[in-house]
This record gives C-alpha cells, sequence and structure tokens, in this order.
C-alpha cells in the first residue's frame, strides 16, 4: 500500500525542484559570461595592438637585436633585470625576434593562449580533484575565464613583455595538481614518478619567468611535509629548490630598497592590502593610478577584509587533509602562491606610493586570488547541511552573476586606456617611420629616455623590425597614386583640426591632429597618410578618443575617429594633403584637406 506525500513533502519537492531550476540557468549563465570575457579580453587585444614595443622590450629583446653579435646569447638569456632571471620569457622574446620581426604579434597571442591553458587547467581540476560536476563546474569554471581575462588586467594583453607575469600562476597551478596527483596516487598504493617530476618542472619554469616563482619551493615542500609524502619525493623537493635557489642567487645582485621596505611596515600592510582590493575598485580617467584618497581607502579595506579571510581558510589545510580533499588544498596552494606574491611586490614596490600597487598588470595575480577564496568559500558552504548548501548555491551563483555585471558595466575604462596606449604607440611609430623626433609621443614607447628609442631605429630600419616591418614603412618618398587610388571626398568625412610644427626635426615637420571616418563601411579608417606634391611624405595612426566627433556629427558611430600623425619635408603647407586610407587591402586613398589654411602653432 502506497501512501500519498503530505502536503509539506509535496512544498518541499517543488522548492526543491524550483531551486533547481534556478541553479542550472544561474549556471549557464555565469559561463556565458566567463566565455564573454574571453571575448571582451580577446577584442582589446586587437584593438589596442600595436607593432611598437613597450618599455621593458626596449632593453630585452630590441637591445639583444642591436648588440646581439656583441653578446653571448646564453649570458643575455640568464642576465638579471631588476629583481629577476627571465629565461624562459627570454626564449618567447628571442622567438618573437628571430621568425615574427618584433612585431610582438607572437608575444600577444602567446599570452592569450598561456591564459587559456590555465582556463583549461583549472576547468580540468574543478572535475578531475574536486568531482565538481554539472552546475558546480559551470560555476567554477566560468568564474576561473572571468578571472583570468577581466579587462581590468588590460596590460597583460597588450604589452608583450608580460608573458613573465601570466606564466607563474599557471606553473604554479600546474606545480599544485603534480603534487597532489602524485599524493592521491601514493595512497592509492601506486606512486607515480611523473607526476612528481611535473610539479619540479613547473616549479622551475615559474621560477625563471619571475622572481615569485621562487615561492613554490617552500610551498611545496611545507605541503609534501603536511601530506606526509614518501622520502623520495620530500628529498627531490628539497633537493630541486635548493639547487635551484643556488643557481639563482649566482651572481645576483639584491635589489635596493628591500631593508627600507622592510622598516615600514604599515606602509607595507597598506600596499599589500590594495594590492588585492584593487580590482574591486574602478575610477575614472585614463591615468592607471587614481588620485583621489577615498579610493585608496577602499581598496585597502576591501584586500583588508579578503587577508583575513584568507587566513581564516588557511586553517582548514589539516581538515582537509584529514578528509583527503584534493582540490582545496590545490586552492589553498595557490592562495598562498598569491599572498607570498603580493607580499614580494610590496616589498620591491612600495616606494612608488600605495597607488602604484593599482597596477593592472597585478591584477592577474589579485583576480586569481578571490577565485581561490571564492571556490573554498563555496565548498565550505556546500560541505554543510544539504539544505544550507543548496541555498548557498543559488545565492553564489547570483553573487558571481551580479558581479560579472557590474565588471561588464565598467569594462570600458579598462579598454580605452588599452586603447589610448595602443593609439599613442602606433603614433610614436608613424613618428619614427616618418623621421620625426616627436620627445613627448616617444615617450610612450619608452617613457625615462624617449631618445633612448632613436638609438634603435637605425637597425630597426635595416633589419625591418617592429614598425619597420610593416608596409607603411615603404611610403615615404613614393607617389601617392603609384600606391593609392583617390576616390571623391564623399566618400569619406572628417577634417584636419591641427597643424604643429615639430622644432627638433631637421627638414620642416608638422604633427596633423583631426579625425576621419570611412562612410561605406562605417568604420574608422586604416591609417592616415600625408603626400606632398604628390609624393608621400607622411603617416599617422587612426583611433584617438574623440567622443565630441559623434555628437557633432551622427554618422561616426565610434568615438575612436581621431587620428595623429607626421608630415616631413613641408616646406609649403598649401601642397600637403591629408588622406584617409579607407582601406588597406584595396589601397583606397579619400582626400580629408591640407595643411593650409590652419594655425601653424610652434611645438
Amino acid at each position: 500500500m502506497t501512501t500519498s506525500a503530505t502536503p509539506i513533502e509535496q512544498s518541499t519537492a517543488t522548492q526543491s525542484t524550483l531551486r533547481s531550476r534556478i541553479s542550472y540557468v544561474l549556471s549557464c549563465a555565469v559561463l556565458v559570461g566567463g566565455i564573454t570575457t574571453v571575448l571582451v579580453a580577446a577584442h582589446l587585444v586587437v584593438v589596442s595592438y600595436s607593432s611598437l614595443p613597450h618599455w621593458d622590450i626596449w632593453d630585452t629583446e630590441l637591445d639583444f637585436a642591436v648588440h646581439g653579435g656583441s653578446q653571448d646569447r646564453a649570458h643575455w638569456l640568464w642576465k638579471q633585470e631588476n629583481q629577476h632571471r627571465l629565461v624562459i620569457p627570454k626564449l618567447f622574446l628571442l622567438a618573437d625576434l628571430r621568425w615574427f620581426h618584433a612585431t610582438q604579434t607572437f608575444l600577444l597571442v602567446s599570452i592569450f593562449v598561456i591564459q587559456l591553458l590555465h582556463l583549461a587547467l583549472l576547468s580540468w581540476s574543478v572535475r578531475a580533484l574536486g568531482g565538481w560536476r554539472g552546475t558546480l563546474w559551470r560555476v567554477a569554471t566560468g568564474l576561473a575565464a572571468f578571472c583570468l581575462f577581466c579587462p581590468s588586467q588590460w596590460e597583460n594583453f597588450v604589452w608583450g613583455f608580460q608573458t613573465c607575469f601570466v606564466m607563474p600562476p599557471l606553473f604554479c597551478t600546474v606545480s599544485a595538481v603534480g603534487l597532489l596527483l602524485y599524493w592521491r596516487s601514493s595512497a592509492a598504493g601506486r606512486s607515480v614518478l611523473a607526476y612528481l617530476v611535473l610539479t619540479i618542472a613547473a616549479a622551475l619554469g615559474a621560477t625563471y619567468s619571475l622572481s615569485n616563482g621562487n615561492l613554490l619551493w617552500p610551498l611545496l615542500v611545507g605541503a609534501a611535509l603536511m601530506l606526509r609524502l614518501d622520502r623520495r619525493a620530500l628529498l627531490s623537493l628539497i633537493g630541486s629548490g635548493t639547487l635551484s635557489t643556488v643557481v639563482y642567487l649566482h651572481h645576483y645582485t639584491r635589489p635596493r630598497g628591500i631593508i627600507s621596505a622592510l622598516q615600514s611596515p604599515l606602509q607595507l600592510l597598506s600596499y599589500i592590502t590594495a594590492y588585492f582590493g584593487s580590482c574591486w575598485i574602478s575610477f575614472p580617467g585614463v591615468s592607471p593610478f587614481p588620485s583621489a584618497p577615498g579610493v585608496l581607502t577602499a581598496a585597502e579595506f576591501i584586500g583588508s577584509l579578503g587577508l583575513v579571510v584568507s587566513i581564516a581558510l588557511l586553517l582548514r589545510i589539516p581538515h582537509y587533509i584529514r578528509r583527503a580533499q584534493a582540490f582545496p588544498l590545490q586552492l589553498e596552494l595557490m592562495l598562498l602562491f598569491c599572498v607570498g606574491t603580493g607580499i614580494i611586490t610590496a616589498v620591491g614596490r612600495r616606494g612608488f606610493g600605495t597607488g602604484q600597487s593599482f597596477s593592472s598588470h597585478y591584477q592577474t595575480i589579485a583576480l586569481l586570488f578571490w577565485w581561490c577564496m571564492a571556490l573554498l568559500l563555496l565548498h565550505e558552504l556546500l560541505s554543510s547541511t544539504a539544505k544550507l548548501g543548496s541555498d548557498a548555491l543559488v545565492f553564489a551563483e547570483g553573487a558571481f552573476l551580479c558581479i560579472m555585471l557590474a565588471a561588464a558595466f565598467f569594462a570600458a575604462r579598462p579598454i580605452r586606456r588599452a586603447r589610448v596606449r595602443g593609439l599613442n604607440l602606433n603614433v610614436a611609430a608613424a613618428a619614427l617611420i616618418t623621421g620625426v623626433p616627436d620627445q613627448a609621443q616617444l615617450a610612450w614607447a619608452y617613457p625615462p629616455r624617449p631618445n633612448y628609442v632613436l638609438s634603435f631605429v637605425p637597425t630597426l630600419r635595416a633589419e625591418r623590425l617592429s614598425a619597420f616591418s610593416d608596409v607603411r614603412a615603404s611610403l615615404l618618398g613614393q607617389r601617392l597614386e603609384s600606391v593609392f587610388t583617390p576616390v571623391p571626398a564623399s566618400r569619406c568625412s572628417g577634417r584636419v583640426e591641427t597643424v604643429n610644427a615639430v622644432s627638433d626635426a631637421v627638414s620642416p615637420s608638422i604633427r596633423i591632429t583631426g579625425w576621419a571616418w570611412d562612410f561605406e563601411r562605417n568604420r574608422m579608417p586604416a591609417e592616415i597618410v600625408a603626400s606632398t606634391d604628390g609624393i608621400i611624405t607622411g603617416i599617422g595612426a587612426v583611433g584617438a578618443f574623440r567622443p565630441d566627433v559623434p555628437h557633432a556629427h551622427p554618422e561616426v558611430s565610434s568615438n575612436y575617429s581621431g587620428f595623429r600623425g607626421y608630415s616631413r619635408d613641408v616646406y609649403d603647407r598649401r601642397r600637403t594633403g591629408i588622406y584617409a586610407i579607407l582601406d588597406r587591402s584595396t589601397r583606397v586613398a579619400c582626400f580629408l584637406g591640407t595643411a593650409d589654411g590652419l594655425e601653424f602653432l610652434p611645438n
């Protein structure tokens, strides 16, 4: 005889079904949000691209290109850069130099692929070590995609040198996963040596990618002791870590300021807390650092809260070991690596002020820190009673989705900063190609010493490297009509707005600004060229932030329609015409105006 369910049981079952459906929908939304973040990051890379290097690459890759004949390659690979041994990142730089003409394309694609590999590994570990499937897997994977590709870390996606920043977190995850797989195989009575080799190899990779990679050795040895791994594993980790550290410190020069930083613990703590709290704060403008004191205070508060919670979670490590829970242990190891990286960064950079902790390339580590902590908290909630766990999951999914929506609302700010830098690098490239030494513009390529960039031009031109590998470098001196097909001015809209003399140039040279728009394709032109008496005498880049143009000209649908460029040998402004190149493949040129009739402003 069967009994029908009571009204209370029926209501409970209905609520459970409804909760499951809501959870499923929310988890799918979180996963879609993560995938969308990846696509936004890809868009950011494309629209901000410049073949001209920024800052450190001049000192490493291009310096080797100029002086490579007199340098031993092994010495160059091993040479200390600040406090780092960048052996593996320099291999990427070498590949970009030898096979891709130092155009940064290979480096930027490598950075993106490294992040994709990290995402794949995290997603796999969620399933393999955590046993999370279905809804939980979608939530964890979507959130990982969001954290690894969030536009707030835009510098790491548009700066080719930053392979050194994205590799250590990947190697940290590989080493943690390898160690825990070895632990599980040992517990099952079959120690798989390949997992131990993978752990050590990944730790070596992190060590020789950036200085924070050295943190992995004490973390792995400490984990091996707590997990009570066999003597072979423990001695292998101790021996490898000791040997690696001794080699790393051979002829090592200690960076300045470390002792003074340690003598200011409060300032150090302020930097560390802002380092982890900065990814929650958005501020207007194109400056990479905030100026308002309230912004710093908010970041410090959020970072302090995160560090307190992380310490409480770290106290759970013995519990995870007793219950043989590999996935939360992986998260704990990654969390410790992130915290250690924040401390090392604070010691080395505290002298630049707390605001410097907002540098976007630091947020790769900060966002990974929050991902680890979010999943640890979710694991703890799911380990409670079934009712509380299911309610907590729905709440967590809703919270994650709200965070993604808020990030989407503010995403235009980091994208704008990336595009501003990319445009200014492209304008600096135009200055170098044209031969106009605009010091203010070249500072975007190498801020400490703009003149330093000029010393590379003969080699870049001769070897067709960086910006000189582009077809634009061969345009100067050619007849406009032999390269491009002029079309009626009705095909485009725009105007030349300012003309400035560049006083440091050898011949009469000008800096030109304005805006341009391709009517037919409803987009900004590919580039700008200047022609004097029918001969191409200058080039420029399009993509300057001009939100005023769409307001005055509704047919323009983008805020990035401005252009800036240069022209040399300008003896008579009336004979210098400015053209928008609407499409590089069809080589169509649309006349915008001349340099005549405008105020010829002094530099």
